[in-house]
C-alpha cells in the first residue's frame, strides 16, 4: 500500500481531515442565511395534466349538450377535450385497452368499457374524475355496450350472444336478458355468433335491433319480449343506423356494401349499394365499410356518411366518404380512421340532426371537418394535438422569469401567414370551463426539438399547452430535390438533439445529429444577412489552456485524483504537448476551402452562401460544424450556453471545446483525458505529465473531495495499483439526457427510432478493457457555465465553467474578466483552476446557491462583477487568513449527491443513494415558498426529493416506469416543483411533486361538467300522431327493475369505486342548479304578473274612458227621432 494512502486511511479512521480537505478553521465554514420549512407531507408526486395526441386511440365518444369528446386508448387511458383549456386525462387502475366509451349525455357521467370485460362509470361532476362503480363480467366477455339517450338502462352484447341490461345508477344487472335462443329462429340449429351491434328505434323505445356475427339480425320487442322480424344476410356486418323517422335502417358490410332494410320486410332489402364500384365486384376487392351514419337534414338531403369501402389497391388510403343525394366526396385520411361522430344541435335521434362537423380520429391525429362550408375545410383545434408531426427527440421546460420571451414569440406567430388548409372558426367542442384568464402566475415555456430539424416552441402556462412558434433549422442550409433519393437520408441529417435557451437574453443554440451548432437571437424584424461557419475538428488540438500552477507554500495540498501527492519539480518541468496553436476563426459560408469541404462532406450539410432572407423570429448568422478523423462516429455532442460572456462549451466523448460567439472563433478543444491528467499531475502511460505556461492560479484551490469512508479508501487504494490506474468507471450501461435550466445536455437519439436504433448514443458503460488504457475514453456528461469564488483567499466571482466527466471526475476552467466594450477586439483567455473532486458514477449535474438559498445561474452576473455586497460581509480583513465561504455547491452523480461549500470546497452534506432506487440521471434545485430543495429522478423511476443545504430525505417513491429510455431521455425539471416527459412517442406528461402547485393547478384547470338545460324531445305532430307516425315510449323501470327475476349474480361481479357516493347522489347534485332556475322562473313570473297588472289597470282606465264618452253620447241621442239624427 503507498504511504500516503496509508496516512489518509489512519487519519480517517481516527477522526482527524486530512489538511487539503481542511483548508481554512471550522469558524469559516458557511452559515446560511435561509431555513427550511419543508417537511415530508407537502411532497407527494401527481400527475396533474397531459398534452398531446393520445397514444394508439382506440375508442371516441361525444356528448352533444355537454360540448365535450372523450378518447379511449390502447393503454388504458382516457382523454376528455372541450374548449381551450379543457383538456382532461383519466387513466384506469389496470393498462388494458378501451374498446368502447359511452357519455350519458348532460349526467356528468362516462362509462368506459375494458377488455378485460369490466364496465366503469366514470363521475366526471368532480375536478378530477374517478370511477364511481365498476362491474366484471365472469362467464361471458362483452363485446358491445349501447344507451339511447335520457335512459337509465344500459345495453350490453356478449359473445355467447346474450343481451344483458345494466342499472347506471346503482350498476347491477337486471333480471330481465335476451337469450340467443330465443333471438333466432328455432330452425336455425348453428349459434349466431356474438352481439356485433346493438340500435334502438328512435321513435319506438321497445324495440331495437340486434346484429349477431353471423349475418342476422333481429327486430325485438321489450315490451312484448319477443322478435318481431329477422333478417338475414350472407355478408358480414360491421355497423348500423337508423334513419331519424325509424321505419328504415342502414348497414355496412365487408366488402364495401351498404344496404337498406324496411321494417316492414324481412325477405330482402330495399337496396344494396357499393358507393366505390359496381354491384358485382367480380374478382375485385373491396375494404370493409367499418361504421356508417345516417344524418337527416331539414333544408337539405340527408348525409351519409361512412368509413372504408375503397378497392384494396396497394397504394390505397384510409378515407371518409360523405353523400348527400347524388353527390359523393371522398375525404383522403393520414392514418388509419379509428371512428368518427357528426357533431349536432340535438342528442334525439328521432329529430333532424342537421350536423355542423364531423369528428374524424385518426391513428395519429383528430381532424375536424366543417360540413357547412364547401370542400368540408378543416378546423383548428385550440389543443396541441400535433405535438408528434415530428418525433421528438429532446425537450426542455423553462420558466419565463421576465415575462418577455413568451409574449415576443406570440407577437411574431401574429404576423405570420397562416396556413391555406385551415379554416378560421369557432372550435365545435366547447364544452367545460377553464380559468385561464385568471392565471397571474409566471410563464412557462416548453421547447421541443423534432427529427425533420424543426424546433417548436409551447406554451404550457397554467397546465394548459399551446403551440406558439416553430423554427425550422433547416431552412439555412442547401437542400436536394424531392425527387432525390436521398432525400430521407438528408431529412435525418437534420435531426435536432440538443436544445439551449437563455430566456433571459433570448439566445438559442441548437445541434443536430450531423454535429452542427446554430446560434440563433430572437428579433422581431426582417433581416437579410450572411452565414458564418467555424469547422472544428474534434480530433485536432486547438488553442492553450493554461494548466495550474503550484503553490510552494501548499504542496501538501497537491493532491491527485488517486491521492498521491505532485512534488514540485514534476509540476515545473516543460512539456511539448500544450503549446499555442492557432485557432480557427469562423469563415463565411461562400468560402470553398479544403477544409469546408471535408465538413460539408463529412456532415452531408452545406449552408446557404450569400446574403439570404430570414422572417422576424430566431435568427442565425452563425453555425459551427464539428467533424472527427474517422475513428468515431456519429460525435455525440453536450451543450451549455452562457449568455453573459457569450461562451459557448462543448463536450464530445473525447474532447471540450470553447467557442467564443462574439468573435467567432474556437478558444480551446482538448482531449478531456489529457485535461484531467493535467490538474491530477500524474500520467497513466507510466510516465508524468509536464507543464509549461504556469500562471498565478491559486493552488489552494486545488482541492478533491476528502469526506472519504473507509470503504471509499480502500476502493481509492485499488485505484492506485500499478495494474489498475483508471478512475472507477461506472457499473452498469444506461443512456442518459442531463438537462438544466441554461444547460442542454441530451443525446441525439430519435424518440421514434427508440426501440430499433443505439448507435447515436452515449453511453455510461465501463468496458473490462477500461481500466488497461486508463482515462482514453473520458467523456463529458455535464456542461455548466458560472460565476462564483474559485480562489481560497478571494471572496472575488470569476467567469468559470464546471466540467464533469463519466467517471465521477469534476473540474473548472476560469476565463478572465474583460468589458462587454473590450470583446470584439480582446481574446478571451483560460485556464486551470486546479479543482478536481471525485465522486461515485457520472455526474448528473452541478448547482450553486448563495447564502440566500436562491440558485446562482449564469445570467445573474456579467464579465465585469465585482463582489457583492453579501460576500464583502465575509471577507475577513486579516492578511493571511482565508475568507469565509459565500456559495453552495450542489453536485449529483449517479450513485449520490454532495454539499460543498465555496471557495473551500469542504464537503459539508452526503446523501448516498440505495442500490434499490436505481442511479441518478435528472437533478434540479427548486426554490419553494417554504424553502429550497433537491428534486431528483433516478433510472427505478423514483422521485427523490431532499432539503437544503442538510440534504433531509423528504420524498422517496418510485412513481414512473423502471429503464424507461424514453422518459430518461426527455425528463426535465423546472425550479417550482414540476416536471416533464414523454410517457409515449404522442404525448406530453406533466407531474408536480410539491403540494402547493397541484392546488394551484387544479383551481386552473376548472370543470368538466357545467349544469345545463337538457335538450327538449321533438314535439309529436298532429299528423304523425294521428297515422301512428309519432314518439313511442315505455316504462323501463317496470320492465327492467327490481320485480323482474333473474340469475344475475354468476354473470357479473359489482366492484365499488372512489368517485362519490352514487348515481343518484352526484345527480342530485344538480338541485342547486335546479333550484336557482326555479327561482329565476320565479322572479321571471312575478315581473310577468307585474307587467299584467300594469296592463290590467290600463284596461280599466281605458274602459272607464269608454263608459263616460259612451253615456254623454246615450244621453246626447236620448230624446231625439230616429229621423233627427
Amino acid at each position: 500500500m503507498p504511504r500516503v494512502i496509508f496516512k489518509r486511511v489512519l487519519e480517517a479512521l481516527s477522526g482527524n481531515t486530512s489538511s487539503s480537505s481542511s483548508g481554512g478553521n471550522s469558524s469559516n465554514h458557511i452559515e446560511p442565511n435561509f431555513s427550511s420549512d419543508l417537511s415530508t407531507d407537502q411532497f407527494q408526486p401527481y400527475k396533474i395534466a397531459r398534452h398531446g395526441f393520445p397514444y394508439r386511440p382506440t375508442a371516441l365518444a361525444y356528448d352533444p349538450v355537454q360540448k365535450l369528446l372523450a378518447i379511449g386508448t390502447y393503454t388504458g387511458t382516457i382523454r376528455i377535450l372541450g374548449q381551450r383549456g379543457v383538456d382532461r386525462y383519466i387513466a384506469h387502475e389496470t393498462d388494458k385497452p378501451v374498446i368502447k366509451l359511452i357519455f350519458l349525455n348532460n349526467q356528468g357521467a362516462l362509462v368506459s368499457v375494458c377488455a378485460d370485460d369490466t364496465i366503469h362509470l366514470w363521475n366526471l361532476r368532480q375536478t378530477q374524475p374517478a370511477i364511481l362503480h365498476s362491474l366484471k363480467f365472469n362467464r361471458e366477455r362483452v363485446t358491445c355496450t349501447y344507451i339511447p339517450h335520457g335512459s337509465k338502462w344500459l345495453y350490453i352484447g356478449t359473445d355467447k350472444g346474450n343481451v344483458h341490461l345494466c342499472h347506471v345508477e346503482s350498476f347491477t344487472l337486471s333480471g330481465y336478458s335476451i337469450s340467443w335462443n330465443k333471438a333466432i329462429e328455432l330452425s336455425q340449429k348453428s349459434h349466431p355468433g356474438q352481439v356485433i351491434e346493438i340500435a334502438e328505434n328512435p321513435c319506438n323505445e321497445s324495440r331495437i335491433i340486434i346484429v349477431f356475427q353471423c349475418g342476422t339480425f333481429v327486430l325485438w320487442d321489450l315490451k312484448q319480449k319477443e322478435a318481431l322480424q329477422r333478417y338475414y344476410c350472407n355478408n358480414t356486418i360491421h355497423h348500423v343506423c337508423w334513419h331519424h323517422e325509424g321505419k328504415q335502417f342502414m348497414c355496412s358490410h365487408n366488402d364495401g356494401i351498404i344496404s337498406l332494410w324496411s321494417v316492414s320486410n324481412k325477405d330482402k332489402p330495399i337496396s344494396f349499394q357499393r358507393p366505390h364500384g359496381k354491384e358485382s365486384s367480380g374478382s375485385i376487392s373491396y375494404h370493409a365499410i367499418e361504421k356508417v351514419d345516417w344524418l337527416s337534414c331539414t333544408d337539405a338531403e340527408s348525409l351519409v356518411i361512412f368509413s372504408g369501402g375503397l378497392a384494396e389497391e396497394a397504394d390505397t388510403q384510409p378515407t371518409i366518404t360523405v353523400m348527400q343525394g347524388k353527390s359523393i366526396t371522398v375525404l383522403e385520411m393520414g392514418s388509419p380512421v379509428v371512428d368518427f361522430v357528426a357533431v349536432s344541435h340535438t342528442p334525439w335521434k328521432c329529430d333532424n340532426q342537421d350536423p355542423t362537423d364531423l369528428v374524424i380520429l385518426l391513428n395519429k391525429e383528430l381532424v375536424v371537418l366543417d360540413l357547412k362550408t364547401p370542400g368540408y375545410p378543416c378546423v383548428e383545434p385550440p389543443h396541441a394535438l400535433d405535438l408528434h408531426d415530428s418525433p421528438v427527440t429532446c425537450l426542455e421546460f423553462y420558466l419565463d422569469t421576465n415575462s418577455t420571451l413568451l409574449p415576443t414569440l406570440c407577437e411574431i406567430a401574429a404576423t405570420k401567414p397562416q396556413c391555406k388548409d385551415i379554416f378560421k372558426k369557432e372550435w365545435p367542442l366547447g364544452g367545460g370551463e377553464c380559468n385561464l384568464d385568471e392565471y397571474e402566475g409566471i410563464p412557462e415555456l416548453v421547447v421541443s426539438g423534432h427529427a425533420d430539424g424543426s424546433v417548436r416552441f409551447w406554451d404550457a402556462t397554467a397546465g394548459n399547452l399551446k403551440p406558439i412558434y416553430k423554427l425550422r433549422t433547416y431552412k439555412i442550409f442547401h437542400r436536394s430535390s424531392r425527387e432525390s433519393s436521398t432525400t430521407e437520408e438528408e431529412d435525418e441529417a437534420y435531426r435536432i438533439t440538443n436544445i439551449a435557451l437563455c430566456p433571459h437574453t433570448q439566445t438559442l443554440v441548437t445541434a443536430n445529429i450531423s454535429s452542427t451548432l446554430i446560434i440563433y437571437k430572437l428579433h422581431s424584424s426582417e433581416i437579410h444577412t450572411e452565414i458564418c461557419t467555424l469547422s472544428i475538428n474534434v480530433m485536432d488540438e486547438i488553442g492553450m489552456l493554461v494548466p495550474p500552477a503550484p503553490d510552494h507554500n501548499h504542496v501538501s495540498n497537491l493532491v491527485g485524483l488517486h491521492g498521491e501527492a505532485s512534488s514540485n519539480e514534476d509540476l515545473t518541468q516543460s512539456s511539448s504537448y500544450y503549446t499555442q496553436v492557432t485557432a480557427p476563426s469562423a469563415t463565411t459560408a461562400t468560402t470553398t476551402g479544403e477544409n469546408e469541404n471535408h465538413i460539408v462532406q463529412k456532415s452531408r450539410l452545406r449552408s446557404k452562401s450569400g446574403n439570404f432572407r430570414q422572417s422576424p423570429g430566431f435568427q442565425s448568422n452563425f453555425i459551427c460544424m464539428f467533424t472527427d478523423d474517422g475513428t468515431i462516429s456519429p460525435i455525440s455532442i453536450f451543450i451549455s450556453l452562457s449568455t453573459s460572456n457569450n461562451l459557448i462549451s462543448v463536450g464530445t466523448i473525447v474532447s471540450l471545446c470553447v467557442i467564443d460567439i462574439t468573435q467567432k472563433t474556437c478558444l480551446f478543444n482538448m482531449n478531456t483525458n489529457n485535461i484531467l491528467m493535467s490538474i491530477d499531475g500524474k500520467m497513466h502511460s507510466s510516465s508524468k505529465l509536464k507543464l509549461q505556461g504556469l500562471t498565478d492560479t491559486s493552488p489552494s484551490s486545488l482541492s478533491t473531495d476528502h469526506s472519504f469512508s473507509k470503504s471509499q479508501l480502500e476502493k481509492e487504494d485499488s485505484l492506485n495499483s500499478d495494474s489498475a490506474p483508471s478512475a472507477m468507471p461506472s457499473k452498469s450501461k444506461r443512456y442518459i439526457k442531463i438537462s438544466k435550466k441554461n444547460t442542454s445536455l441530451s443525446l441525439e437519439k430519435s424518440i421514434g427510432s427508440m426501440e430499433s436504433s443505439d448507435d447515436h448514443m452515449l453511453s455510461r458503460a465501463s468496458s473490462s478493457t477500461e481500466s488497461d488504457h486508463g482515462r482514453s475514453n473520458e467523456g463529458v456528461t455535464y456542461l455548466c457555465f458560472s460565476c462564483t469564488t474559485i480562489k481560497k483567499h478571494s471572496n472575488t466571482t470569476v467567469p468559470c465553467m464546471w466540467v464533469g466527466t463519466q467517471s465521477g471526475c469534476l473540474f473548472s476552467i476560469i476565463f478572465n474578466q474583460t468589458s462587454h466594450e473590450n470583446r470584439a477586439s480582446n481574446r478571451v483567455t483560460s485556464s486551470l483552476s486546479g479543482t478536481l473532486l471525485q465522486l461515485h458514477g457520472a455526474i448528473v449535474s452541478c448547482i450553486f446557491i448563495n447564502l440566500t438559498g436562491q440558485v446562482v445561474t449564469d445570467h445573474m452576473y456579467t464579465w465585469t462583477t465585482q463582489t457583492s455586497v453579501e460576500e464583502k460581509d465575509h471577507v475577513n480583513d486579516h492578511d493571511g487568513e482565508i475568507s469565509r465561504d459565500i456559495h453552495f455547491m450542489m453536485v449529483t452523480s449517479e450513485r449520490q449527491v454532495k454539499i460543498f461549500t465555496l471557495p473551500s470546497l469542504s464537503c459539508v452534506h452526503v446523501f448516498e443513494l440505495p442500490i434499490e432506487c436505481g442511479q441518478f440521471i435528472h437533478s434540479s434545485v427548486d426554490t419553494l415558498m417554504n424553502g429550497t430543495c433537491a428534486a431528483c429522478y433516478t433510472s427505478s423511476g423514483h422521485i427523490v426529493v431532499l432539503g437544503l443545504p442538510s440534504l433531509n430525505l423528504l420524498l422517496n417513491v418510485p412513481y414512473l416506469p423502471p429503464n424507461d429510455d424514453r422518459i430518461a431521455h426527455t425528463f426535465s425539471f423546472t425550479s417550482d416543483g414540476q416536471a416533464m416527459f414523454l410517457p409515449n412517442p404522442t404525448e406530453l406528461q406533466r407531474i408536480a411533486y410539491y403540494v402547493g402547485i397541484h392546488e394551484n393547478v387544479q383551481e386552473m384547470v376548472g370543470h368538466l361538467f357545467v349544469p345545463c338545460e337538457d335538450i327538449e324531445k321533438p314535439a309529436t305532430g298532429f299528423l304523425k300522431g294521428l297515422f301512428g307516425g309519432g314518439y313511442t315510449s315505455i316504462d323501463r323501470e317496470n320492465l327492467f327493475g327490481e320485480g323482474v327475476n333473474g340469475k344475475t349474480k354468476a354473470i357479473a361481479r359489482y366492484i365499488p369505486g372512489t368517485g362519490g357516493s352514487s348515481f343518484e347522489g352526484f345527480r342530485h347534485g344538480n338541485v342547486g342548479s335546479e333550484f336557482h332556475q326555479l327561482k329565476n322562473k320565479v322572479l321571471e313570473r312575478g315581473q310577468r304578473l307585474g307587467e299584467l297588472e300594469e296592463k290590467s289597470q290600463k284596461l280599466v282606465d281605458s274602459a272607464s274612458r269608454f263608459a263616460a264618452v259612451s253615456n254623454e253620447v246615450m244621453h246626447k241621442y236620448k230624446n231625439k227621432r230616429w229621423y233627427q239624427m
